[in-house]
């Protein structure tokens, strides 16, 4: 069987992680990886802050506690489900060892087939995605865990301070972790895949 498609059946998104630092080069080939991504124009319209140091992960952290609760509690949640869900994911954060946020550009290419740019933010989304995706493969192939997290959409301006990114330049787009995989930690299992809901043949 082909090992790449090996690789790709078998990744899970991993929330619980070991203690264990991860080395260097395995960090940068997780990064490469994403950079070596394809994006529309060849434009990499991406940026990576890797935080690992315990200052860094306090200060983003604390960036994204208080709009995320501010956010539910505006919702009307629970305040238990407030409680849950904030400890929960302040909970996964904490334990992997590092934190990737992606950024985007706020200025985009110009096209003059696209009026309003919304096709060419739409290109940078996928863009994006694309060099996360290869991340997440990478990273497992590495015998590392990672998973992906929206956190960030919901405070750019609280993201952008804990790493330093100027928010007239970059909009953070989404939170990745990443560390080895806890010991006995078992990801949950994907659904099935039924080819014929998804797929169409011509």
């Amino acid at each position: 069987m082909n090992e790449m498609l090996d690789l790709i059946r078998s990744r899970r998104s991993v929330r619980e992680y070991d203690t264990r630092l991860i080395e260097e080069e395995k960090v940068r080939a997780v990064l490469e990886a994403g950079l070596l991504a394809p994006s529309a124009h060849d434009s990499r319209p991406w940026h990576f802050a890797v935080v690992s140091t315990a200052g860094g992960k306090e200060r983003l952290l604390s960036g994204l506690a208080a709009p995320f609760r501010q956010d539910m509690e505006a919702a009307g949640l629970p305040p238990e489900t407030v409680k849950d869900r904030l400890t929960r994911s302040q909970r996964i954060f904490r334990a992997a060892p590092v934190l990737i946020l992606a950024f985007a550009p706020v200025r985009l290419p110009a096209n003059p087939l696209d009026r309003t740019g919304g096709l060419e933010e739409v290109l940078e989304i996928q863009s994006g995605a694309l060099a996360c995706g290869q991340m997440l493969l990478a990273a497992h192939s590495l015998g590392l865990g990672m998973c992906w997290f929206a956190a960030p959409l919901f405070c750019p301006m609280e993201a952008c301070a804990a790493c330093g990114m100027d928010p007239a330049q970059w909009r953070p787009r989404c939170l990745l972790t990443l560390g080895y995989p806890a010991p006995g930690s078992a990801p949950k299992d994907k659904s099935p895949v039924r080819p014929e809901d998804y797929l169409t043949f011509l």
